[in-house]
């Protein structure tokens, strides 16, 4: 590493054009800008990069000496919680031996002051610099635009009516989820780089991401049916009479064109393209494809589609009824290429079918579970069985969320909890909370309880009676609530990285065909209960725990309690049909042991797509 860290040149950043006036760009500028070094000194010091035990505090002020370097950071208003989360209220700077001190604007100047200290390459560490410029400089755009939208919902929804989710849900908006998705698009509560996205101009983050709701023009290419492989959920099925069935109009023009090259639409199969694969990357990737006649890119074929929480997962025309197109998008968001596996085009539908027997056996747990199913996947069968390639030439089909909806059942997304409400701003949980219980801290461990309640029956449940642990984060949870905006459902999706506990689903008389050996389906319990604890317990329900406590100030040992108490209750139910030593391990893994915690920053300095799971206390220990 460079033993002489200078400041970060930001002038990049700085230029930016913004469509927005000026005062918005500022106020943007400076709460992406904290919100960047927040992140990033909070994966710091929970990936134990940096050490909170050496931190020296007088008051308000944090020391920590940086012996390998002869340096010190000193933060203002640092304050770090029981799963190493961090408020940093102040600003950090930066002092070197014998030199002024030097003011850390951001994440990537920060990373450039700890170089000396820091694991890895060179090169690593300037990749991920320019990653974390690439976050700020989106988060600024984001940001931006939403002063702007969020007038525009208060104009829209706001008349009498003090709580958002409320007007929405009673007005007439065809799919109140997915404003609610796009709206509470503000990236990984962990991740530092929550908002890269490498090769995209910030026109094309403005034209293709879903906080700037956009309308993309969706592509149908044609792929001649011998080179796919199409897994249904159902078992078999007609794939082209499936597509026809949903998207008549698109299949019409699609056949249509067919025949006017001199094709028999019976040899294709229809595949939608996500507009940046099919116009940046499939000419050149599939280049030997085209010119063989293996896939067609016919013009004028396309459907109408707006992006979800997630930049690849399009909805068609917005529709509350129309399944969800999940689309390759060979771009690094966050922190990976989000393609489409074949191994999630074929065990999509599988897991789909399987969770759908799980579910009708146990009757949703109670109610408390249920699915959107990935009803087809389809995928392309490289002639070298190259799956690395394959991967962009793919799609999932997915229940739309919206279609659960029903006189007494509302889907909301968790990730919009995190959200501020565009009429209070103040976070959108918190209007949970003031309708079903009071809008008090009383009110607000009473809401907590509910939802951990209703998440851990259902979630939980799964885990310890059939080995399954759903990736439920937020982005992958919505809460279904009812009349009295109490929790009900817990709805889960995306089942790309779910994991399952091979001898307890045979134990429970259940068996799944897997794609490969090694993935999916696990022997040891450590891979599979990684994931509910990651995903579930920290991402979902200690992040919500904390949001509250910090909404009403209110001591975190009130939340942290409840969920313990909730955890246990679920445990005491099942006890009776758990093996007995699977309860005893598990029960002491979730409450007593420490727990795995994900380490982004150390993956991105090894450059690394591979999960890197360090320690940490059990904060319901």
């Amino acid at each position: 590493m460079n033993a002489n860290p200078k400041p970060l040149d930001s002038t990049a950043l700085d230029s930016t054009d913004h469509p927005f006036d000026a005062v918005a760009s500022e106020l943007a500028w400076s709460e992406a800008r904290k919100r960047s070094l927040q992140r990033t000194v909070q994966a710091l010091f929970r990936e134990h990069l940096l050490n909170r035990d050496q931190l020296i505090t007088e008051g308000a002020v944090s020391w920590l000496p940086l012996w390998s370097q002869q340096g010190m950071l000193r933060f203002d208003g640092l304050a770090l919680g029981r799963i190493g989360d961090c408020r940093l209220a102040g600003s950090v700077s930066y002092y070197a031996t014998g030199e002024r001190p030097q003011p850390v604007a951001h994440a990537a100047a920060l990373l450039a002051c700890l170089a000396p200290s820091l694991p890895g390459r060179d090169a690593d560490l300037r990749r991920l610099v320019h990653e974390l410029d690439n976050s700020l400089a989106n988060d600024i755009l984001c940001l931006g635009y939403r002063r702007t939208w969020a007038r525009t919902l208060r104009a829209e929804f706001g008349a009498g009516d003090v709580h958002f989710i409320a007007a929405l849900r009673q007005s007439a908006h065809a799919n109140p989820a997915l404003l609610l998705e796009q709206w509470g698009t503000l990236g990984h509560p962990w991740h530092p780089t929550f908002k890269t996205k490498l090769g995209l101009s910030p026109d094309e983050v403005l034209a293709l991401s879903p906080e700037f709701q956009p309308t993309l023009q969706v592509p149908v290419a044609a792929l001649r049916a011998d080179k796919a492989r199409v897994t249904f959920a159902a078992g078999a099925g007609d794939y082209a009479a499936w597509f026809a069935d949903r998207f008549p109009q698109a299949a019409h023009r699609w056949e249509a064109a067919l025949t006017a090259r001199g094709e028999r639409p019976a040899d294709w199969l229809p595949l939608p393209l996500h507009p940046f694969q099919a116009q940046r990357v499939i000419p050149q990737k599939f280049a030997a494809e085209i010119a063989q006649g293996d896939l067609l890119l016919p013009d004028g074929v396309c459907i109408d589609a707006t992006p979800t929480m997630s930049l690849r997962t399009v909805v068609p025309a917005g529709s509350p009824a129309l399944p969800h197109l999940k689309l390759p998008v060979s771009l690094r968001l966050t922190s990976v290429q989000r393609t489409v596996s074949p191994k999630s085009a074929v065990m999509g539908p599988r897991l789909t079918r399987l969770l759908g027997a799980v579910l009708e056996r146990e009757q949703g747990f109670g109610g408390t579970l249920d699915v959107v199913r990935e009803d087809v996947g389809l995928h392309y069968l490289d002639p070298h069985g190259d799956d690395d390639r394959a991967r962009h030439l793919a799609i999932l089909f997915r229940a739309n969320p919206m279609a659960k909806a029903g006189a007494g059942r509302f889907p909301v997304p968790v990730g919009a909890l995190f959200a501020e409400s565009p009429f209070s701003g103040r976070p959108l949980a918190t209007e949970l909370v003031a309708l079903a219980h009071g809008d008090h801290a009383a009110g607000a461990v009473a809401y907590f309880e509910r939802h951990a309640r209703t998440v851990l029956t259902a979630l939980l449940s799964a885990y310890l009676v059939y080995g399954i642990a759903f990736e439920a984060h937020q982005q992958n949870s919505f809460i279904m609530v009812d009349d009295r905006y109490e929790p009900v459902q817990l709805l889960a999706r995306d089942f790309g990285d779910l994991r399952i506990h091979g001898p307890t689903l045979r134990g429970a008389g259940l068996e799944i065909d897997v794609y490969r050996a090694g993935f999916t389906v696990y022997d040891a319990d450590a891979p599979v209960r990684d994931k509910l604890l990651h995903a579930v317990l920290l991402c979902h329900l200690a992040e919500l725990a904390l949001l509250l406590a910090h909404a009403y100030g209110h001591a975190e040992h009130h939340f942290w309690d409840a969920l313990r108490r909730e955890i246990d209750a679920v445990f005491i139910a099942l006890r009776p049909r758990v093996d007995a030593d699977r309860w005893q391990a598990e029960r002491a893994a979730l409450l007593e042991h420490d727990w795995p915690a994900k380490s982004f920053l150390r993956m991105r300095l090894s450059d690394t797509s591979d999960d890197v799971h360090g320690t940490m206390p059990n904060p319901l220990a």
